[in-house]
């Protein structure tokens, strides 16, 4: 054997190349690394930690006890038929102290975890988890959705979790999601990564949380669901969240408290920050008080009308967090618009509102949609195709009943002529009048194109057109869905017969 070989980190590197291949989980790829471990003695231990490092299932574990303490279930799971010693299970140290990484690979909880539940609640008793698993430092719960996750969870929780993820049950009482959040903090202060998902919540689910992240200070990405609404105090304390990364929630309707704290930045570090508020105003608070140069992707989503002020003023700070930022490309603004009430009158969003967007010179996804009556003209699309150049990603829609469109399919010619990059496109128009078939296109990457809901006299014509001018075009959407959407309001008494 070459000498180089007896070197454990070039042994890894190499190792590192089954690793890393495309078929990462598959059969073939483990029994690689098992046949590459029983190669020789040099190979066995670096082979094994890089086969056990990662787990997406702990049938394997599980199937490593003695033959007599397991049986396979009707759905492929592994499940005990007897009740492994203390040394049963340390006879399993050999190959689960490598574990650190547990992400399940399928939705379904069997074949997520890989054993039954008896099994699963044996493996997480708390005396068996912490001997088995000493140096595990991410997990992935998310695959159990019930009562039994949360209580699993709270077993295992440890100094020594850097990511942890869960999903919350469908009925959960608030008292104990509290307990469990605080258990979190207490116990998992090294936390760099929390995320919890949910499904879809009745409206009597929504859970209301004050939270103190002051005990997990490495904190880099939290995400939680739409179900909990986070109190802006919990965040925005000082000596919070320096080093957080990724910001995902719902805030309660509390105003965001304006921090002056010169030695205390707020979210320094932040590079995506995506927030659902009551109102924009709350969206426009954390923005300003956001002092990161590294932010790159900021998804604002707002349930209540905002007055053209408000948006102007939240563009401003758009404007102002893209100058503190060279690393700003992504900006998305929707208004969770519902249909209810006789007085339901979107607010006129002028050109002129969304004049501070155009010094963004650096946007490459721009995504604004429902946010009322999107008065932009082709005149300001002329302009923004210069301030965008490079564009790969362009939706501007106001309500999708709003039939004053002021854009024509000129406009469309401009982005396409003047953002070579733009792939994606989705705009509501007036596609009443169509410029001669022997007007220039400039060939272009634009492979999406939804003009849905747009003023079309004929929408067939309309689309023959586009293909034509098109021919790189991969899908092209082109309802008239205005009569639909005027039923509907109808329906809902927001406007009257005609």
């Amino acid at each position: 054997m070459h000498p180089c070989l007896l070197v454990t980190e070039i042994l890894l590197h190499i190792i590192g190349f089954l690793e890393t291949s495309s078929e990462h989980h598959s059969t073939c790829h483990k029994g690689d690394l098992a046949r590459l471990a029983r190669t020789c003695r040099a190979f066995m231990d670096p082979a094994l930690d890089v086969l056990w490092r990662t787990q997406c299932t702990l049938g394997p574990l599980v199937k490593c006890l003695p033959g007599h303490l397991w049986t396979r279930g009707a759905c492929d799971e592994i499940n005990l038929i007897g009740k492994p010693t203390t040394n049963d299970w340390l006879s399993l140290r050999r190959y689960s102290f490598r574990i650190r990484v547990f992400e399940p690979s399928w939705p379904d909880p069997v074949r997520s975890s890989g054993v039954g539940d008896d099994t699963l609640s044996a493996i997480f008793s708390p005396d068996v988890f912490h001997a088995l698993f000493p140096a595990l430092h991410t997990l992935n719960l998310e695959f159990l959705s019930n009562k039994i996750a949360l209580a699993l969870l709270d077993r295992v929780l440890s100094p020594r979790l850097l990511q942890l993820r869960f999903r919350l049950p469908r009925h959960l009482d608030p008292h104990n999601l509290n307990e469990l959040l605080e258990s979190i903090t207490d116990r998992a202060p090294s936390l760099r990564v929390l995320k919890i998902d949910a499904y879809a919540p009745a409206p009597s689910s929504v859970l209301h949380l004050e939270l103190g992240f002051g005990q997990i200070p490495h904190l880099r990405t939290l995400c939680f669901p739409s179900t909990l609404y986070v109190s802006p105090r919990s965040l925005l304390k000082p000596r919070q969240m320096q080093h957080l990364r990724v910001l995902s929630l719902t805030l309660t309707t509390d105003p965001v408290p304006a921090l002056y704290h010169p030695d205390q930045p707020v979210f320094p570090v932040l590079q995506c920050m995506k927030i659902t508020a009551h109102t924009l105003d709350q969206c426009c608070d954390l923005l300003r008080i956001t002092t990161s140069s590294q932010l790159g992707e900021v998804s604002m989503s707002y349930s209540s009308q905002t007055s053209e002020a408000v948006m102007h003023t939240f563009l401003q700070e758009v404007g102002k967090a893209h100058g503190r930022s060279r690393n700003l490309h992504t900006l998305v603004l929707q208004h969770a618009f519902t249909i209810s009430g006789p007085n339901l009158k979107p607010s006129v969003y002028s050109p002129s509102t969304f004049k501070p967007l155009l010094a963004c010179h650096r946007l490459r996804v721009l995504d604004i949609r429902d946010v009322g009556d999107l008065a932009i003209d082709d005149a300001f699309i002329a302009n923004a195709t210069l301030a965008w150049p490079r564009l790969e990603e362009l939706r501007l829609r106001g309500l999708p009943w709003i039939d004053s469109h002021r854009t024509t399919i000129a406009s469309l010619r401009e982005l396409i002529r003047g953002c070579s990059r733009l792939a994606r496109l989705s705009m509501a128009i007036d596609a009443r009048a169509l410029p001669d078939k022997n007007s220039a296109w400039r060939s272009s990457p634009v492979e999406e194109l939804n003009i849905s809901d747009s003023i079309m006299e004929d929408p067939e014509v309309v689309e023959r057109y586009l293909r034509a001018s098109l021919p790189n075009l991969k899908t092209l959407i082109a309802l008239d869905n205005l009569q639909c959407w005027r039923a509907v309001l109808r329906m809902e008494g927001v406007i009257g017969d005609e």
